[in-house]
């Protein structure tokens, strides 16, 4: 019989051949090449990670818009009454300021939208009917499903004079809206381009303002300097639409909603707007407001002329402490009659 041997630590040892298979030896194989294997995995396993720590790199953060205001005047005002002759020429204009958090990358970027819709109806109007989507300019009022539109269409709005950036704010300059700038089908329109054929008519007309459109830097009381741009002001002009009803009906509450590349909502502003025929149908006060002692038999200046500090103020505002307009935008006329008192009054 032979004898096989196995050599084991630093001797001999002999034992007898066998035809089975000697399994200590083949484990002992086994889990030394399973440990191989394990490390293997393990060293794979590292190195993929390190290269995806090596290779992936984050890209710098774009600036987000995440302020909105939306005003019907120059301090800010949200409440608004038209005076027109009729819903086919009566308009409104809306200055819409976005904040961004990057001073290097004002107003709307890229992705980023405001919708402008109707939310609020007078109380002889609905919702159903009355309100939601301000798109397009040709769509009737009243029609069902998909087409249904509301009383009201909305132009991005041109023309406005942007204010000036500056190193201090003694240099810098603010630039005041002019709120008779109401655009229309054939006049004042933004769409982004630098004309506007008929291609492009919808885009000013598609209740969504968005980075194309015109963005002015210190706009009425906005007073930024270059390092800290983080405001650009937009203008849409709100009209009543085709066979709408709109004149002495009632306020109408219009949203508009800022909206980021992924689609989350950043901010929310609401403008109050009611369209009347006449001054006397606006629901309108005057407030008059004496500065100083008038005396009898002195003269009479204008407030723009007076040495003295003596005057009369007269304050017009709407059913909510708010502006009155005209159709066109202007500001109304106030017309002062001043009468003359020949005898003294005795002091009570």
């Amino acid at each position: 019989m032979e004898i096989g041997f196995i050599e084991l630590s630093q001797g001999k040892e002999y034992l007898p051949a066998v035809e089975e298979n000697v399994f200590f030896t083949t484990n002992e194989r086994k889990s030394m090449s399973t440990k191989t294997m394990f490390k293997r995995i393990a060293l794979v396993t590292v190195s993929a990670l390190s290269f995806g720590l090596l290779t992936s790199v984050s890209p710098a953060s774009a600036g987000v818009s995440t302020g909105l205001v939306a005003s019907v005047g120059p301090n800010g005002a949200t409440s608004l009454t038209v005076v027109g002759a009729d819903s086919s020429t009566v308009g409104a204009l809306v200055r819409l300021d976005v904040t961004n958090n990057d001073s290097s990358t004002p107003g709307l970027q890229t992705g980023e939208t405001i919708t402008a819709t109707v939310i609020g109806v007078p109380a002889t109007k609905t919702i159903a009917a009355n309100a939601g989507s301000m798109v397009d300019t040709s769509t009737a009022v009243g029609l069902p499903g998909v087409s249904q539109r509301s009383d009201f269409v909305i132009y991005e709005s041109a023309g406005q004079t942007p204010g000036t950036l500056a190193a201090t704010a003694a240099t810098a300059t603010s630039s005041a809206t002019d709120w008779t700038k109401l655009a229309s089908d054939a006049s004042l329109l933004d769409s982004g381009v630098a004309t506007i054929p008929a291609a492009f008519m919808s885009r000013a007309a598609d209740a969504q303002i968005g980075s194309a459109n015109t963005g002015l830097v210190n706009k009425d009381t906005i007073h930024e300097l270059t390092h800290t741009n983080y405001t650009k002001s937009y203008y849409v002009t709100i009209r009543p639409r085709l066979n709408s009803d709109v004149m002495n009906k009632g306020a109408y509450t219009f949203q508009f909603q800022l909206t980021d590349v992924l689609g989350v909502v950043r901010a929310t502003k609401t403008v109050t707007i009611d369209f009347v025929t006449t001054n006397a149908l606006s629901g309108a006060t005057l407030a008059l407001a004496q500065n100083g002692t008038f005396l009898a038999g002195a003269a009479l200046e204008t407030y723009d002329t007076a040495a003295t500090n003596q005057y009369v103020t007269a304050t017009l505002r709407n059913r909510d402490g708010g502006l009155v307009r005209t159709g066109t935008g202007g500001a109304p006329t106030l017309s002062v009659t001043l009468q003359t008192k020949t005898t003294l009054l005795r002091p009570l």
